[in-house]
């Protein structure tokens, strides 16, 4: 076990060989073409990944304008048919053969899914669903639709990465690649570009609702990807790390610790518990690499750019024993991650069937003073957009998060004491230890922006006594 798991430590080390090798000094890349061959990729000849557009949502690549000259533009302007757009939309078919390798990839979208885009994408007046009994049952079905949901599963979704489109801009929804190949394992990747399924079972961010689609690709397309990212690769966590093989008393003290000590449970779900907010811990060493597990519970922001996993208050030895648990658990269900997508669904189908689409944006604010960005990127999936205790991570949690809302209690909590909640973590105020400390994380300038922003959702101050206390 160990052996197999340690494997993953040689990679990293010879990752600046496998660079020397597939890129040449004339700035060629070697790459593996349609039929299977070794190719070199030129500014001249693109490479597989730049013409599917991988960076029309992934940082870390290029490629975002050559996917969105190949892929026709969308918008007001050049609306489509509603059915055309609704069967189409259930098994996309390739249809123009002079765009190279490019290809609409599958979403695998509900009947609703298909439906809302195609009201969002059709002109007002299109009433050709008479002539099409499936979208006309469709609309039967879901005769609340309307164009605000469309819009929302387009951004999503981010059709508009592939898609120009005269009122939605693309975005940036995929993790960035350029540390795929140190931290991912490599079986692992070729493995899921071929059956691609549900990591971030909320999207990234967190409440976006994006999703990998399928892009039916071949294994020798998928081999193509593997290499380039292998060779495209940065630096990967600064230092090596070997998991312990732990007793069975160790492997039950971290078990312990994660459901009922630290708040990893929060956002990740382990077994049938948790949230999912964040990738399930299930499987972890089939899908990571040691070192880099290591590396982004000890600095989160630093190996995985835009994350709002806040920075662990936990001592070297604690963090170095979690690793090595969740990487010796793997062993109990290889390949856990797979369920995510039957246990849950898709996140976007899941927010349109209730109905209740996420308010605000979940991007990280450009002012630190905006506490209500701050709220909807770090609070808003557990407490709610309006803090009112719905969010979407709520319903996985054991304890019902705090109603921020709730003038009543709230005017009963000091604004230092909402301060040192965000600042130390749910366990500091005898509350739910699932809610984490973002001391670590965000600035003290950052918090008392997110308290006064929690003053305003509850429209209350805190008790008489405190209103004039010490200010930090």
């Amino acid at each position: 076990m160990l052996s197999r798991l340690s494997s993953s430590l040689f990679a990293a080390a010879a990752l600046a060989a496998v660079t020397m090798l597939v890129f040449g000094a004339g700035g060629t890349s070697t790459v593996i073409g349609p039929g299977g061959g070794a190719e070199q990729a030129t500014p001249a000849r693109t490479t597989l990944v730049a013409e599917l557009g991988c960076g029309g949502c992934h940082a870390g690549l290029a490629g975002r304008e050559l996917i969105r000259e190949a892929a026709p533009a969308l918008g007001p302007e050049r609306p489509l048919p509603a059915s055309y757009v609704f069967s189409y939309l259930e098994n996309p078919t390739r249809i123009r053969q002079d765009i190279g390798r490019a290809r609409m990839p599958d979403f695998d979208l509900s009947a609703r899914d298909r439906l809302v885009l195609a009201v969002f994408l059709a002109p007002e007046s299109d009433a050709s669903h008479t002539s099409d009994p499936a979208l006309g049952r469709a609309r039967e079905s879901h005769p609340d639709v309307g164009p605000k949901e469309g819009e929302w599963l387009f951004r999503s979704l981010n059709c508009a990465g592939c898609h120009s489109h005269t009122e939605v801009r693309p975005g940036t929804v995929g993790p960035d690649l350029a540390r795929e190949a140190v931290r991912v394992r490599e079986g692992w990747l070729r493995d899921y570009l071929t059956n691609p399924r549900p990591i971030r079972p909320a999207g990234n961010p967190p409440g976006s609702g994006s999703q990998m689609p399928d892009f039916r690709l071949s294994q020798e397309e998928a081999d193509s990807i593997v290499m380039f990212l292998r060779a495209a690769s940065v630096a990967g966590p600064a230092f090596d790390f070997a998991p312990q093989l732990l007793s069975p008393f160790s492997m039950a003290k971290a078990d312990a610790m994660l459901r009922d000590k630290l708040p990893c449970l929060g956002c990740h779900q382990l077994g049938s518990e948790g949230g999912r907010i964040g990738p399930r811990l299930d499987g972890v060493a089939h899908r990571l690499t040691a070192p880099f597990v290591r590396a982004v519970i000890a600095d989160p922001a630093g190996h995985t750019p835009g994350t709002i996993m806040p920075r662990a208050l936990l001592r070297e030895d604690r963090q170095d024993l979690v690793v090595s648990y969740l990487l010796q658990r793997e062993g109990e269900r290889a390949g856990a991650e797979r369920l995510s997508s039957a246990e849950l669904g898709s996140y976007p189908s899941i927010v349109l069937r209730e109905g209740r689409i996420p308010e605000g944006g979940s991007m990280a604010p450009e002012d630190e003073s905006d506490g209500a960005a701050l709220y909807g990127l770090y609070c808003g999936h557990c407490h709610g957009a309006a803090g009112r205790g719905d969010g979407y991570d709520a319903r996985f949690l054991p304890v019902l998060p705090t109603v921020h809302a709730d003038s009543a209690y709230m005017s009963t909590r000091p604004d230092d004491t909402l301060f040192d909640g965000i600042h130390a973590g749910g366990a500091i105020l005898n509350r739910s230890h699932r809610m984490p400390a973002f001391g670590e994380t965000l600035t003290r300038s950052e918090i008392r922006s997110l308290v006064a922003h929690i003053r305003e959702l509850c429209r209350c101050s805190g008790p008489p006594w405190s209103r004039d206390g010490v200010r930090r």
